[in-house]
C-alpha cells in the first residue's frame, strides 16, 4: 500500500512538472483563465480555451523535454490515442466554478492517469494549479506566457 501511494505521489508530482503557462486574456477576472500559461517548472506552456461552459487546457508547447521522454501519448488508456503527439494533448477539463476556483480533472500523459484538478487566479498573470490523488495534492504557481 505504501509503495502504491509513493508511486501515485511520484506520478502526480511528474504530472504537475510538465504543465506550462496558459495564455492570459485581456480580462483578469477570477473566472477567466484563458490563454497560454508557463508551468511552474517552466517545462511547458499550457493553453486554456473555453470548452462548453468550462475550460479545456492542452499542451501548447513543450519547452524542456526530459531525456528519453515520450513525444506521443504512449500511456493513454485508449489505444487509439497512443500515437497522438504530446503537444496538443488535452490535459484539463474544468467544468465547475465556485466563484474563485475552476474544478475538474487533469490528465497525466506520463502515466495515462487522470486526477482531480483545481485552478484559480492568484493575481494578474498568475494561476495556482492543484492536482490531487485521493487526499494528496500538489500545487504549482504558473505565470502568463509571453
Amino acid at each position: 500500500m505504501a509503495g502504491r501511494m509513493r508511486r501515485a505521489w511520484g506520478r502526480l508530482s511528474a504530472l504537475i512538472l510538465i504543465f506550462v503557462a496558459m495564455p492570459a486574456s485581456a480580462s483578469e477576472s477570477a473566472g477567466d483563465i484563458a490563454g497560454p500559461w508557463l508551468t511552474g517548472g517552466g517545462d511547458s506552456i499550457v493553453r486554456f480555451d473555453r470548452c462548453g461552459t468550462g475550460w479545456c487546457g492542452q499542451i501548447a508547447r513543450v519547452i524542456r523535454r526530459k531525456p528519453g521522454a515520450a513525444t506521443t501519448d504512449a500511456q493513454n488508456p485508449d489505444p487509439t490515442l497512443r500515437n497522438r503527439p504530446i503537444e496538443a494533448a488535452r490535459l484539463f477539463a474544468l467544468d465547475r466554478f465556485d466563484g474563485s476556483t475552476w474544478r475538474g480533472t487533469v490528465y497525466d500523459p506520463r502515466s495515462g492517469r487522470t486526477y482531480q484538478a483545481m485552478v484559480h487566479r492568484t493575481g494578474p498573470g498568475h494561476l495556482e494549479v492543484k492536482g490531487c490523488f485521493a487526499v494528496f495534492c500538489q500545487v504549482q504557481n504558473w505565470t502568463a506566457a509571453k
